[in-house]
């Protein structure tokens, strides 16, 4: 699932009833992330109509820049969790569903552990087509986002291009997990560090070796 890209994800949500049935024809659990990797979650678009494509590519734009700054791991797309629920009530009770309990599994975990949430929006305004994106806390009000950056454009193509290119210091506060380091039993941590925080030691300086009579 990690390995997957954001191009294909987004495709299984808004289009890929192909790529889910061929995932439901094995029995076999697939391999998917530590769930407590994940820091943000990137919420599936709303009833978008007939404009699935402009829905995949936005959301694209986000999924992009958010693994970019935080880890493939860190970023879990909600159209994944609706894709796994919709081929499941598909398959019935009585097919092998051993890949979508996994997935659901997977991504409610996820979403728990996850401090963040994104969501992506468009249309247009006294014909200015927009995208919006807002950031907020997992358990805030979507109503209170902590940033909404909006860029607009002549076309839906321009305003999603501006956002590509601004979505590099939209909510600054989304930072990647610090690395843990399970301590030594036993052992006390070093003046000055942080337990459980790994710590680059620093080298010591370089000298001669002793000069041989």
């Amino acid at each position: 699932m990690s390995t997957s890209s954001p191009v294909c994800e987004l495709t299984f949500f808004l289009v890929g009833i192909a790529c889910a049935s061929a995932q439901a024809q094995s029995s076999a659990a697939p391999q998917l992330p530590d769930p407590k990797k994940c820091v943000v979650v990137l919420d599936a678009p709303a009833d978008v109509g007939l404009r699935i494509a402009d829905a995949q590519s936005a959301h694209e734009v986000l999924m992009v820049a958010l693994r970019k700054r935080l880890g493939s791991d860190a970023v879990v797309f909600e159209g994944q969790r609706k894709s796994a629920e919709q081929m499941k009530r598909l398959l019935g009770s009585s097919a092998e569903t051993t890949i979508q309990d996994a997935q659901l599994a997977y991504f409610d975990a996820a979403a728990l552990a996850a401090s963040w949430r994104v969501r992506v929006r468009f249309g247009t305004k006294k014909g200015e087509h927009f995208v919006t994106a807002t950031c907020r806390k997992s358990a805030a009000s979507p109503d209170k986002p902590l940033e909404t950056r909006t860029t607009t454009g002549k076309t839906f193509v321009e305003a999603k291009d501006a956002l590509a290119k601004d979505i590099a210091t939209f909510c600054p506060a989304l930072v990647p997990s610090q690395t843990l380091v399970l301590p030594i039993e036993g052992a006390a941590p070093a003046p000055g560090e942080v337990l459980g925080l790994h710590k680059k030691k620093a080298l010591k300086p370089w000298t001669a070796p002793p000069r041989r009579e």
